[in-house]
């Protein structure tokens, strides 16, 4: 048994039968966004059998999730208990610096068969602490979790009148809003845009008076994507090269719309854009041979799921790659790293991916490459989830 399935069920044993009852209900109902456990799994489940159980569903996040029920239940001593115990025995922040739990090498590939991760690991009030002590004079200082108003927008094109339809990018759709929501923001969800309704949507989500409240704020948009005036630009769901060549909204205009003239209320907040849209046809491989202004654009950090003049790849069932590695890599990996360290995570995976050693699509080699682009932080942006 592993010492830390040995202090859950340590744990475990300081409740009665009746309690015990109430931690398997806590576990058959959603817990912040984590998936229940299936009945018949815990019935007449002993204490090592739930241990096991939660092993088996939530795998590294199960000891967080031991302590979020007790939470639930008002058991707050055994649960800061356990919380100690399980900070003794995986001392994840120490492996191999500051920032290791899995290493790059570690983190899992995408696969065929690929399913979102059952949970978020959760940061500790501890490990919080510790970053933000390390890190005083870089950071973004995040506001209490009782008094923010945190807002995503989520834009997904899926179904075009002139374009192939973009199959699996409902995947993409359901697993973002998950992963933001875990993260703590209130998603605003849009499907199916024009490029001037992709406009009017950032324009407006930019007015939100919830972002006084905010300390940061994630801008998703996916859809079918090209270089249109040398500017990367996201299409409408009318677009038509001949016909209707005017319905695309320029990415540019996402930082104009957020910036501190014409959004205010996000001076000095972290805003991370998020664009799954290709970006040209090319493959992506080749063959080896004043003390009172504020700066106009600010706190800014752009991911982009292809390098310039490349398509994007997604899969027709699970979505697309970018996504899959971005919930990959966040959740299992935003509790200690960064945001710029997440994204170069899930480059790393991206590129590892074994599916893109050789293959050809259209007679050029196929590769994986996101980009961070237009980025702005002066500071590191720790997102802190269940924090």
């Amino acid at each position: 048994m592993s010492a830390t399935k040995r202090a859950m069920v340590e744990a475990l044993e300081d409740l009665v039968v009746e309690e015990l009852n109430d931690f398997i209900w806590e576990l058959w109902n959603p817990i912040e966004g984590i998936e229940p456990i299936p009945r018949a799994r815990l019935e007449r489940a002993n204490r090592r059998d739930v241990v096991d159980r939660m092993s088996e569903q939530y795998c590294d996040n199960a000891g967080n999730i031991a302590v979020k029920a007790l939470l639930k239940m008002k058991k707050n001593d055994l649960a800061n208990k356990l919380q100690r115990k399980l900070q003794e025995v995986q001392q994840p922040e120490r492996v191999d610096g500051p920032n290791a739990l899995l290493s790059v090498e570690e983190l899992p590939l995408i696969q065929s068969d690929w399913n979102r991760p059952h949970g978020i690991i959760s940061c500790s009030q501890e490990s919080k602490n510790r970053i933000l002590k390390e890190n005083i004079n870089n950071i973004y200082i995040p506001k209490d979790k009782s008094h923010r108003k945190r807002l995503a927008l989520l834009v997904t094109n899926i179904k075009f009148v002139h374009l192939k339809d973009r199959a699996g990018a409902e995947e993409d759709e359901k697993n973002m809003e998950w992963l933001l929501k875990a993260l703590g923001y209130r998603v605003e969800k849009h499907r199916n845009l024009s490029g001037k309704e992709i406009d009017a949507a950032v324009k407006n989500f930019s007015a939100r008076s919830e972002h006084r409240d905010a300390d940061s704020t994630f801008v998703v948009l996916m859809s079918h994507g090209d270089t249109i005036n040398n500017k990367d630009a996201i299409l409408g769901v009318n677009y038509h090269g001949k016909k209707n060549p005017e319905d695309f909204f320029f990415v540019d205009d996402i930082f104009s719309h957020l910036n501190s003239e014409n959004c205010p209320a996000l001076i000095d907040k972290p805003k991370v854009i998020l664009i799954q849209a290709c970006r040209g046809e090319h493959t992506g491989g080749v063959e080896i041979q004043s003390d009172a202004a504020v700066h106009v654009e600010k706190d800014f950090v752009s991911f982009k799921s292809c390098l310039p003049g490349v398509s994007a790849y997604r899969d027709p069932d699970n979505g697309s790659f970018f996504i899959m590695y971005i919930l990959e890599v966040f959740c299992k990996r935003a509790h200690i790293d960064d945001i710029m360290e997440l994204f170069r995570k899930v480059t790393s995976c991206m590129e590892k991916d074994p599916r893109f050693k050789n293959l050809r699509v259209d007679g050029g080699l196929a590769k994986l490459m996101p980009c961070i682009d237009r980025t702005s932080l002066p500071n590191k942006l720790y997102l802190f989830p269940g924090l």
